[in-house]
């Protein structure tokens, strides 16, 4: 269904410049962020929010707040799922914001959600008025309905709409071109997840917002687009840097002409992309979600009010740049690895991801990994083991086994306390079984030496978590 854009943008024409002489005062990321649990309407569970999920619950917040939200056209998707484009306020600044081109990566979708519902609770509020009488946001919340349905960055056709800008050989990508062409906005948010395992710069924690002022050219070029993106670029940080300390970056990216973020900022519609990372720990995804709430919310105001203009965009190049797969769910550092095939031991440390719901461009993990050997000082492990004195010795555990039926299996054949030249022959003797490189998903034995070549077992790295290991 379709509905012609004409009646909105003769009334945005028609609107004064100037909408009040006093701007209120922005509110700060403390602030929106103790102001989204009463604002949050989104589910527990980001990935579990499907297509029909979506419209549901833009059902209901249209029906909770009449009048705010109008639900302008659909698009369709390749399996003819229906791609809603919302429209908010009625102000002379077009504002595009889209997300989950990408199947899975939905935690902005989820944000949004929660946005509409805090301009919606919140009319009388000076900031919010002024967001909608100065802005219209233009909100398409789930572009990619039929890789949503599967969690997969693709859609049914198996192309990456996010790729698709020159060509738009998907129904997804020419439907957000033809929006950006009717609406011809002023800005545009390109919401997105990232792989988890990047690091906001070389010391930084692990990233759980990444920000880029979306390219327009190979050259990168500083336009007054481009400065206002880098600007809101600023202003998230500042919002989101009281929350989540050192867990911000800046998107390291080169300029990519069929990317859909720099074809918009080539277009015209210079866009702020905004990666959602990773913040380990209990509650992982809705921290993420609300500190999204935050980020959104915070800049869209600043952008409303004008505060954004007292910015300096040159504080965008002091954002550390991501350091890609710098981070690790676990790392052991400092053992001598026993790493199979009869070598001898030597100085290694060992970096092991985990199973989530999202991996970036590569296939999400079915099981725990072993990644990477060597020096792995850039890595920040979000847990760590010293494994100073500890030989690591790569060893098959069957599937579904714990701690205590390998622990069990080992003092059966006398593995617990003998000799080291015993552990490395029977490793040897299980072939390629016990070989470590990256990409195995065995347990790994962890001995301490002992005087006169003996080892005690000590614990075991299972699964990608330690287990058994008392420290001394």
């Amino acid at each position: 269904m379709r509905r012609s854009l004409a009646p909105v943008l003769a009334l945005s024409l028609l609107l004064p410049a100037a909408l009040g002489a006093a701007s209120p005062a922005t509110p700060t990321g403390p602030a929106l962020w103790e102001a989204w649990p009463t604002a949050r309407v989104s589910p527990a569970d980001p990935w579990g929010l499907k297509h029909s999920g979506l419209r549901v619950a833009l059902a209901d917040l249209q029906a909770r707040h009449p009048g705010l939200i109008t639900l302008v056209e659909e698009g369709t998707s390749a399996e003819g799922r229906q791609i809603p484009l919302l429209r908010l306020g009625s102000g002379p600044t077009g504002v595009l914001l889209w997300s989950q081109m990408h199947g899975d990566e939905p935690t902005a979708t989820s944000a949004l959600l929660d946005l509409m519902h805090w301009l919606g609770t919140h009319p009388q509020d000076p900031a919010v008025r002024q967001l909608l009488a100065r802005l219209t946001l233009w909100v398409i919340p789930m572009l990619n309905p039929d890789g949503a349905e599967r969690t997969q960055r693709w859609n049914a056709q198996g192309i990456d709409i996010n790729r698709d800008a020159l060509r738009l050989s998907s129904p997804e990508g020419r439907y957000l071109k033809a929006v950006r062409d009717r609406v011809q906005p002023t800005v545009g948010y390109n919401l997105h997840n990232q792989n988890p395992q990047v690091r906001a710069g070389a010391t930084g924690a692990q990233a759980a917002m990444s920000l880029l002022s979306v390219p327009g050219d190979e050259a990168f070029s500083l336009t007054p687009g481009t400065r206002q993106t880098r600007r809101l670029a600023v202003a998230v940080d500042r919002l989101v840097q009281p929350l989540a300390q050192g867990r911000v970056a800046r998107y390291d990216t080169d300029y990519t002409a069929r990317a859909f973020g720099d074809a918009m900022t080539r277009w015209g519609t210079p866009t702020l992309l905004i990666e959602t990372g990773g913040w380990a720990g209990p509650a992982e995804a809705e921290r993420l979600v609300r500190l999204n709430f935050v980020a959104l919310a915070g800049s869209l105001v600043a952008l409303a009010d004008g505060s954004l203009k007292t910015l300096d965009d040159a504080a965008y190049d002091r954002i550390p740049l991501n350091q890609r797969d710098a981070t690790a769910a676990l790392v052991v550092r400092h053992v001598r690895l026993a790493s199979g095939r009869g070598l001898a031991p030597f100085p290694a440390d060992l970096s092991f991801l985990l199973p989530g719901p999202f991996a970036g461009e590569r296939p999400r993990l079915r099981q725990a990994v072993l990644t990477e050997i060597g020096d792995l000082d850039h890595v920040l492990g979000l847990a760590e083991l010293d494994g100073t004195g500890l030989l690591a010795v790569p060893w098959p555990a069957p599937e579904g086994s714990d701690w205590p039926a390998l622990k069990a299996l080992l003092a059966a054949r006398k593995l617990e306390s003998t000799e080291e030249a015993t552990v490395l022959s029977e490793a040897k003797a299980q072939g390629e079984a016990t070989v470590a490189g990256p990409g195995y998903t065995g347990a790994v034995l962890l001995y301490r030496t002992l005087p006169g070549g003996r080892v005690q077992l000590a614990g075991a790295v299972l699964r990608g978590r330690v287990v058994g290991f008392e420290p001394r």
